[in-house]
C-alpha cells in the first residue's frame, strides 16, 4: 500500500512540474493583456481568473493574452524577485499593454515598475486579502502582523487600480467546521509556505483562541512533514472530534538538477478519513475529490464582475474610477456525496447550505411521467364527462322543445290578440286567390264568430271586404319568406288592427296575428298636435332636435319634420331630411372638433351616460360665413341585443349671445383680478419703499442724539435730509399715481412762452448740480415759442428727466431745450452720463424699476412721466448708448398762440420796522409741528401762535405781525377764510401757506387766494429761513 502511494506521488510530480521562465524573449504584438500570475500556474484559483480571460479574449481576434507566472514559492530573496522584474521589463518593453491583471497581492510589489515602464497604466487586481503587506513578508514567508497591513484603497488612485476581493471567508469557515463538527477538540489548518497561508494562520489562531480557547490548534506546512507523514497522521484523527481546513499544498522537490513544484500532491489527502474542508471552491466540485466543503462566494458572479471590469476599461474608463467588487453572495457549499462519505447527515449543514452532486429525489427523477400520467387521466375523465353532459344536453333540449310546442299552444289560444290560421288557395299560375279558416282562438271568437261557424269557410265568406288587402300582402310575405306587418281599418267594429302575417311556402299556412291598435292610434294623433306645438316652441328657442342613426351614419337634424310633414299629408321619409354624419362634423370649428367627437366616442363606447358639449359651428348665408356657439346634449336611444347602442338623440341650441355674455364677465373678472392683483404688488412695493427711507430717518435720528462728535452729527443730518427729501418725493409721486388711478388727473392748459419757463427751470434746476463738472444747459431757439399748454405738468417733466441726468452724470454736459415739428412740440434731455443698458431700454418707464438699486429714487418717476404725457396726447422715448449717454425726449401737442403780452410787476409796499421788533404770526393747530416751527425761528424772531383760523385773524388785529406763517387746513376757521379777513385789514403783510396738500392744483389755490408763498409739509428748515430771507429783502425794510 506505501509503495502504492509513493509510485503515484511521483507521478504526479512529474505531472504537475510548471517551468518558471518564459519562452519568448519579447513581445510584438501592442494590442494585448498582460495576466501577472503570483502563484503557480497550476494553482486552481489562478488558473480558473486566467481561464475566464481567455475566453473573453478569444473572442476578439485583434486581442491577446499573456500571462507570466511569479511562482512566489520560488522567489525567496530579492535578488531573485528582481531577476523576474527584469524579465518582465526586458519582455514587454516595446509595446504597453491595454491593461495589467495582477493575480495575487505578490504581484503588486513591482507596481513602481510598471509606472515606471508603462505609465499610469490600468490595473485589475484579484487578490484574496484587501491589504497589503511589506516586500520581505512575501519573500521570506511570513505572516504579516495587523499593524503593517496596508488597505488597497490607499493604492486605488496612486496606482490606477481597482480591487475584486476573492474572500477567503476564514471566519465564515471555521463557524461552518463547528456547526457540522460540533465536539471539535482539535483544530487543523493544512497550508504550504506562502506568505497568504502564514497570514492565515496568524487570523485562525487568534481567533480560536478568542472563541474557543480550549481548543487544540495544529498549522501543518510541506517544511512541518511530507506529504506520505501528513496522510499517515490525517488517517488516525478521530473525524468526531476534529475539525481540518484545507488551504493548499504546494513544496518544492529537485529532480535531476532542476528544482520544481508539486502542486497536485492534495488529491491524495482528500482520500483520508478525515473531515476535511477546503478554501478552494475547485476541490469542493470534484465528485470524488475528498473535500467535504466550505464557506465560498459565487464564482461565476466573480468571472462575470471580472469581464465586465475588463470591458469598462477597455472601453476608455480608468481602473481608479471603478469602485471595487466585494462579493455578497457567500454561502457554504457541501459536496454532498463526500459528506455521506465522511460521515456526516446533510441536516448537520446550516440551513442556507448549497449542495454538489447530491443526487435526484423521485419526483425529479419522474416528474415528468407523472404529470403526464395526470394530465392523460385529467383529459379522459373530461371527455367521459362531456359526452354525459352532452347527452343530457339533448334530452333537454327535446323535453323543453315538447313542453315549447304545448305552451306556444296554449299561448296562441289564451293570448289577448286575434289569432287565425288559414290555407291559401291559388290557381294553376300560383297565384292566391282564396283562404280557407282551419283555426282560430278564443280572442276571435270572443270579438267576432265562434270557431265551429268559421272552421272550414272561405274567407271571402266571412270578411270579403279584406280579402284584397290580405291576398296582396299575403303574396309578398312568401316571395319574400319572411313576416310582413302592416295596419288594417275594420270599418265594421270602428277598430285599428296592426297585422302580422307569417306564410309557410310548403304547406301553404297563413298564421295571421291582429293586434288591437286602436288606442295607438288615437295617441300617435294627439302626439303628432303635441309634437306640432313642441316643434314651434323648440323653433321659438333656437332649439334644434336631432337624432343620429349610428348604422346608417346618418342624422336626422329635426326629428319632429316626417311628423310635422306627414300630418300635413305630404308623406315625407326621414331619410329626406338626414345629412351624413360627416357633414354634420365638418361643419364644427375645427379647434373644437376632436373633442366633441371623442365626447360622442365616449358615448357610445360606454365610458359615458350622456354628452353635454359647448362648440362652435360656421353656418354659411348668402356667402357669408358666420359662427355660432352650439350647446348640444345627447343620449343613448337605442342599443342591440349586445348593448350597443344604434341611434342617438339629442338637442341642439344656439347660445352664442350667452358666450358672448359670458366672455365678457370673464374679462371683466380678469380686469377685476388684475387690478387687485396691481393694487396688491403696488402696496407691496410701496411699503418697501416707504420703508427704505424711514429706516435711514428712524435709525440716524436715535443715534443722532447720542453722538457728540460735530462732523457726525453733520453727517447724519445730511442722511436724514437727504431720505426726507426721498420720502417727499416719493409721496408727491404717489399722490400724482392716485390721481392718474382714481382718473382724476386735472390738465390745466394756459397761455405760456416757452423759453421763459425754461430759463426759470434751467435756473432751479442749477441748485440741484452736485458737482462743477457737470454743466447744466437750456439750449433756446433762435425764436420765441408761445403755446397753450399744461405749465405744471410741463415743468414736472422737464424737472424729472434733468433730475435723472444729474443722477447719473459725474462729468460732461446735461443739455435740454425743445424744437417745433409741424402740429407737435418736440422735447429732450441729453446727457453724458452712464447710459442704459440695450436690455433694460423697454423695460425703463416701468414702476419701480431702477437701473441702480443702490441709487436714490423711488422709480417711479419715469413711469409718472410716461403716464402724463399718454394723457397730454403725447409720446416718449429714449434713446442711449452705455457708456456715452442718453437722450429722454417726448412730444405734444402744439397749440399755436399770439404772443403774450407781460403783464406789468404789482407794485409792492415795503414794511419798515426795527430789526428786533419783527414779530412772526404762526398760524398751526398742531402742537408738535409749532415746536418744529419755534425750534427753528426763535433765535431770529418773535414767535406769538394761533391755536386756528379765529385766533390768527384776532392776534394779527392785536399784535400787527409782519410775517404770517398759515396752516390751511385748522378748526374753526381754515386758511383760506383766516387769509381772505387778514388781507381786509391789510394787503402788504406777506402771508405763506403751510400745508400738506401736494397736489399741483392745490398750490395753485393758494397763490390765487392772496397767499404771497407756499411751503410744503414736512418743513425744511434751510428753505424755510431762505424763504423768509427772500421775502424779507423784498417786503421788509429793517431798521
Amino acid at each position: 500500500m506505501d509503495i502504492k502511494k509513493r509510485l503515484l506521488l511521483l507521478l504526479l510530480c512529474f505531472i504537475s512540474i510548471v517551468p518558471s521562465i518564459a519562452q519568448r524573449d519579447h513581445i510584438d504584438i501592442s494590442n494585448y493583456i498582460l495576466c501577472i500570475n503570483s502563484y503557480a500556474e497550476s494553482s486552481p484559483w489562478s488558473n480558473r481568473m486566467i481561464s475566464t480571460v481567455t475566453e473573453y479574449v478569444q473572442k476578439d481576434p485583434q486581442l491577446v493574452l499573456y500571462a507570466e507566472h511569479m511562482n512566489m514559492l520560488m522567489i525567496e530573496n530579492d535578488s531573485t524577485l528582481a531577476e523576474f522584474k527584469l524579465s518582465i521589463s526586458q519582455k514587454y518593453k516595446r509595446h504597453r499593454p491595454r491593461l495589467l491583471i495582477l493575480l495575487g497581492n505578490p504581484a503588486l510589489l513591482m507596481r513602481d515598475e510598471y509606472r515606471e515602464l508603462w505609465g499610469d497604466i490600468p490595473i485589475v487586481l484579484c487578490s484574496e486579502e484587501n491589504y497589503l503587506g511589506p516586500q520581505e513578508t512575501y519573500t521570506k514567508k511570513q505572516a504579516i502582523a495587523t499593524a503593517d497591513r496596508t488597505p488597497l484603497t490607499q493604492l486605488a488612485d496612486p496606482y490606477n487600480m481597482v480591487l475584486l476581493y476573492s474572500n477567503l471567508y476564514l471566519d465564515e469557515n471555521i463557524q461552518l467546521i463547528y456547526h457540522i463538527v460540533p465536539e471539535i477538540k482539535k483544530f487543523i489548518f493544512i497550508g504550504d509556505a506562502r506568505q497568504i497561508n502564514q497570514t492565515n494562520n496568524l487570523d485562525i489562531r487568534n481567533k480560536l483562541k478568542k472563541t474557543h480557547p480550549n481548543v487544540e490548534y495544529q498549522f501543518i506546512t510541506p517544511q512541518d512533514m511530507t506529504t506520505n507523514q501528513l496522510l499517515d497522521s490525517l488517517y488516525f484523527v478521530d473525524p468526531k472530534t476534529t475539525g481540518v481546513l484545507f488551504s493548499s499544498w504546494f513544496y518544492k522537490t529537485t529532480f535531476a538538477g532542476n528544482t520544481s513544484l508539486v502542486s497536485n500532491a492534495h488529491k491524495l489527502i482528500g482520500t483520508t478519513a478525515a473531515p476535511i474542508f477546503t478554501l478552494n471552491m475547485a476541490d469542493i466540485t470534484e465528485e470524488n475529490g475528498g473535500m467535504i466543503g466550505g464557506y465560498t462566494y459565487n464564482q461565476k458572479h466573480f468571472n462575470q464582475q471580472l469581464i465586465h471590469t475588463i470591458a469598462e476599461i477597455l472601453a476608455g474608463k480608468q481602473a481608479r474610477d471603478i469602485p471595487f467588487y466585494i462579493p455578497t453572495d457567500g454561502a457554504p457549499i457541501i459536496n454532498y456525496k463526500i459528506l455521506l462519505r465522511k460521515g456526516f447527515s446533510p441536516s448537520m449543514c446550516p440551513p442556507d447550505t448549497h449542495f454538489l452532486n447530491k443526487p435526484l429525489s423521485f419526483w425529479k427523477q419522474n416528474e415528468y411521467f407523472i404529470i403526464g400520467t395526470l394530465c392523460f387521466v385529467v383529459l379522459l375523465a373530461f371527455l367521459l364527462f362531456y359526452r354525459i353532459h352532452s347527452l343530457n344536453i339533448i334530452k333537454n333540449a327535446q323535453r323543453k322543445e315538447i313542453d315549447a310546442m304545448t305552451d306556444f299552444k296554449n299561448l296562441i289560444n289564451n293570448m289577448p290578440i286575434l289569432y287565425m290560421q288559414e290555407e291559401l288557395i291559388t290557381d294553376e299560375k300560383g297565384t292566391p286567390v282564396e283562404l280557407i279558416y282551419r283555426n282560430v282562438n278564443s280572442h276571435f271568437e270572443k270579438n267576432f264568430y265562434r270557431k265551429e261557424e268559421v272552421i272550414g269557410k272561405k274567407a271571402s265568406e266571412i270578411f270579403p271586404e279584406s280579402m284584397p288587402e290580405f291576398l296582396h300582402f299575403i303574396q309578398i310575405a312568401l316571395a319574400e319568406n319572411k313576416a310582413i306587418t302592416f295596419p288594417y281599418y275594420f270599418r265594421k267594429i270602428d277598430a285599428f288592427y296592426d297585422i302580422v302575417l307569417r306564410g309557410n311556402p310548403h304547406n301553404k299556412m297563413i298564421d295571421v296575428f291582429c293586434l288591437d291598435s286602436t288606442e295607438l292610434h288615437r295617441a300617435q294623433q294627439k302626439l303628432s298636435t303635441i309634437n306640432n306645438k313642441l316643434a314651434m316652441s323648440l323653433d321659438v328657442a333656437n332649439i334644434v332636435p336631432w337624432k343620429w342613426d349610428l348604422t346608417s351614419r346618418t342624422i336626422l337634424c329635426d326629428i319632429n319634420k316626417p311628423i310635422e310633414l306627414s300630418t300635413q299629408g305630404k308623406g315625407i321619409a326621414e331619410e329626406q331630411l338626414a345629412v351624413p354624419d360627416i357633414q354634420y362634423f365638418s361643419k364644427i370649428f375645427k379647434e373644437d372638433r376632436k373633442r366633441v367627437e371623442q365626447a360622442y366616442k365616449d358615448l357610445i363606447e360606454g365610458r359615458s351616460e350622456k354628452v353635454k358639449e359647448e362648440y362652435r359651428v360656421i353656418n354659411t348665408h348668402k356667402g357669408f360665413h358666420r359662427i355660432e356657439w352650439v350647446e348640444a346634449q345627447a343620449a343613448v336611444e337605442t342599443r342591440d341585443e349586445n348593448g350597443k347602442p344604434l341611434t342617438l338623440v339629442g338637442s341642439s341650441l344656439i347660445i352664442t349671445e350667452r358666450k358672448k355674455m359670458e366672455q365678457e364677465l370673464i374679462n371683466a373678472k380678469n380686469r377685476a383680478e388684475e387690478s387687485n392683483r396691481l393694487k396688491s404688488a403696488f402696496l407691496a412695493n410701496m411699503s418697501h419703499e416707504i420703508r427704505t427711507p424711514l429706516n435711514a430717518i428712524v435709525g440716524f435720528s436715535g443715534i443722532l442724539a447720542s453722538t457728540e462728535e460735530e462732523e457726525e452729527k453733520q453727517e447724519y443730518v445730511s442722511i436724514i435730509e437727504n431720505n426726507n427729501t426721498l420720502l417727499l418725493q416719493l409721496i408727491s409721486d404717489i399722490l400724482d399715481l392716485s390721481k392718474i388711478e382714481a382718473g382724476t388727473l386735472d390738465l390745466h392748459y394756459s397761455n405760456v412762452e416757452i423759453n421763459d419757463l425754461m430759463r426759470e427751470l434751467e435756473n432751479s434746476c442749477q441748485l440741484k448740480l452736485k458737482s462743477d463738472n457737470v454743466k447744466l444747459e437750456f439750449v433756446a431757439p433762435e425764436e420765441p415759442c408761445f403755446a397753450n399748454i399744461e405749465k405744471n405738468r410741463l415743468s414736472q417733466l422737464i424737472i424729472n428727466f434733468v433730475t435723472n441726468a444729474i443722477k447719473f452724470t459725474s462729468q460732461g454736459s446735461i443739455r435740454f431745450g425743445y424744437e417745433r415739428q409741424n402740429n407737435e412740440l418736440y422735447f429732450y434731455v441729453t446727457d453724458t452720463g452712464c447710459g442704459i443698458p440695450q436690455d433694460k431700454l423697454d423695460s425703463i418707464f416701468g414702476r419701480f424699476v431702477k437701473l441702480n438699486s443702490f441709487a436714490q429714487g423711488t422709480g417711479l418717476g419715469l413711469s409718472i412721466c410716461r403716464t402724463l404725457i399718454n394723457h397730454m396726447g403725447g409720446k416718449i422715448g429714449v434713446e442711449s448708448e452705455e457708456g456715452k449717454g442718453s437722450t429722454f425726449w417726448f412730444t405734444l401737442p402744439y397749440k399755436q398762440i399770439e404772443a403774450i403780452e407781460k403783464a406789468p410787476q404789482k407794485k409792492i409796499q415795503s414794511i419798515t420796522i426795527a430789526k428786533d421788533k419783527l414779530i412772526i404770526l404762526i398760524a398751526e393747530d398742531n402742537e408738535s409741528n409749532y415746536k418744529l416751527f419755534e425750534s427753528i425761528l426763535k433765535y431770529d424772531y418773535h414767535l406769538i401762535h394761533a391755536w386756528d383760523g379765529q385766533e390768527a385773524v384776532n392776534m394779527f388785529k392785536e399784535y400787527d405781525p409782519q410775517i404770517v406763517l398759515m396752516d390751511i387746513n385748522m378748526p374753526v376757521m381754515d386758511g383760506y377764510e383766516a387769509t381772505k379777513e387778514i388781507r381786509k385789514y391789510s394787503a402788504k403783510v406777506p402771508i405763506i401757506a403751510i400745508t400738506a396738500f401736494a397736489y399741483a392744483s392745490d398750490e395753485q389755490r393758494v397763490m390765487a387766494s392772496g397767499f404771497d408763498g407756499y411751503m410744503p409739509k414736512p418743513i425744511n428748515a434751510r428753505l424755510l429761513k431762505a424763504q423768509l430771507m427772500d421775502i424779507m429783502q423784498k417786503r421788509i425794510i429793517l431798521l
